[in-house]
């Protein structure tokens, strides 16, 4: 049986308040052979309490990777996931954490999972990069997780998909990644600035559905290329 290789997924905390709660999240990784930890925006310091928190996993602590932008962490990734409490109305699919692991261990690149503000959760532009979500099933009158047992339950399903037989890497065309489609998103906002068109809603608004567009058809280099040429000879 083939395994993904190290570092084809990575967790992405962003904007965490607490530090405590960085070091519970690592250590939740680590039982569960996860080791790959991105920051992006912290709220608060990497400290001691981070690495008491951790325990063993004071490993995935210190080597975990800082970011000042959410772009920037996602650029590399084929496949980006956010977890979310929030029922959405015109975003990209939803999954359940089962599901989410299944389509991670058949991803042929690099994969990120989202986990937002221990208050706020994920904001709808950061939730707009993603190209599919994932809610944890939870007792209706008292959703609320905390950071540490929604990173153990996904790290659970990840670890347990892990030994299912992967498929071959060869099959299909290469997706395109976080980098590729933040330039495509660009020059489809700009296309709509230079056209005037609004479809009378506010331009974030647009700006968001427009890309669960793009994200929920997960288009490969090839075809976000092809797309960038014609909208780079229509921009002219």
């Amino acid at each position: 049986m083939r395994r993904k290789t190290p570092g084809a997924c990575r967790f992405v905390l962003v904007g965490t308040s607490h530090s405590g709660n960085i070091g519970a999240a690592a250590r939740a990784m680590k039982t569960m052979a996860l080791t790959d930890l991105d920051l992006v925006s912290p709220a608060c310091e990497v400290d001691d309490q981070a690495r008491a928190m951790a325990s063993h996993a004071i490993d995935v602590v210190d080597d975990a990777r800082a970011f000042n932008s959410l772009n920037e962490a996602l650029a590399e990734h084929t496949l980006v996931l956010g977890l979310t409490a929030r029922p959405r109305r015109d975003g990209v699919p939803a999954l359940d954490p089962a599901e989410a692991a299944a389509m991670i261990h058949a991803e042929r690149g690099s994969t990120a999972v989202l986990f937002g503000r221990e208050r706020s959760g994920l904001t709808n532009t950061e939730l707009a990069g993603c190209q599919r979500l994932i809610h944890i099933p939870a007792n209706p009158d008292y959703p609320s997780l905390n950071l540490a047992a929604a990173v153990q339950l996904m790290a659970y399903e990840i670890y347990r998909h892990n030994g299912m037989v992967s498929p071959d890497a060869a099959d299909g065309a290469p997706v395109a990644t976080g980098a590729h489609l933040e330039g495509l998103h660009q020059q489809i906002a700009a296309l709509v600035e230079q056209s005037g068109y609004s479809a009378n809603q506010p331009r974030e608004v647009l700006g968001r559905r427009l890309r669960n567009f793009i994200n929920r058809s997960r288009p490969s280099i090839e075809e976000v290329n092809l797309l960038r040429g014609i909208l780079k000879r229509v921009l002219r």
